[in-house]
C-alpha cells in the first residue's frame, strides 16, 4: 500500500492525512457516487459548460457502479470510514477510467495515492502501458504523474453531449 497522503496546513506545515486505500465493495457505491458527482459539479465545472456538467453528472447513481465493481479494478480512499476518493482501472484494456477526489480534499495527495495503486495493480497484471482520457481540468495532475499527452479527443455521452478531453499515456 502507498504511503499516507500529506496535507499542508494553514501555517505551511505538512501533516499526514489519515487516508487508507482498499478495494471497493458494494456498500461503497453511494460514497463513490457522491465523490464522482461532486467532483464533476464542483471541479470539472471550471472546464465545462453547465449543460455538459449537468448531462454528465445526471448519468450517475449508486447503481451506476454495480457493473464496474464486477468488471473493473475499483479502489476507494477512505478517511474515518467515509469515501473521499476512488480510482478505476480496466485491466482488459489498460485504461485508467477514473481518479476522482472530493473537491474539499483535492490537493492532499489522495489522487496520487489512488493513481499509484492503479499503476501497481496494472504492473501485477503485467500491463506495461496505461492510457486514459483526462478531463481538461485533470491534465496537469496526470502530467505531473508522468503521463504524456497524445492528442485531444471528444467523449460523447449517451445523451449526445460531447466533452473535450485529452488522451494521455504512460509506460510502466
Amino acid at each position: 500500500m502507498p504511503p499516507p497522503a500529506r496535507r499542508t496546513g494553514a501555517r505551511g506545515c505538512e501533516s499526514v492525512v489519515s487516508v487508507s486505500l482498499r478495494p471497493a465493495t458494494d456498500d461503497d457505491r453511494p460514497g463513490i457516487c457522491t465523490v464522482h458527482v461532486r467532483a464533476i459539479r464542483e471541479t470539472c465545472a471550471r472546464s465545462y459548460s453547465p449543460e455538459q456538467v449537468s448531462a454528465w453528472a445526471g448519468l450517475l447513481s449508486p447503481d451506476s457502479y454495480s457493473t464496474v465493481l464486477k468488471e473493473r479494478i475499483l479502489v476507494v480512499a477512505t478517511d474515518g470510514g467515509v469515501v473521499v476518493g476512488f480510482g478505476q482501472l480496466n485491466p482488459d484494456t489498460g485504461e485508467v477510467d477514473a481518479v476522482y477526489v472530493l473537491p474539499g480534499r483535492q490537493g492532499e495527495g489522495i489522487g496520487r495515492l489512488l493513481l499509484a495503486e492503479l499503476e501497481a495493480q496494472a504492473r501485477e497484471r503485467d500491463i506495461r502501458m496505461l492510457e486514459l482520457s483526462a478531463t481538461l481540468n485533470a491534465v496537469p495532475f496526470y502530467a505531473q504523474a508522468g503521463y504524456t499527452r497524445c492528442h485531444v479527443a471528444v467523449h460523447r455521452l449517451p445523451t449526445g453531449v460531447e466533452l473535450q478531453c485529452v488522451r494521455m499515456g504512460k509506460e510502466l
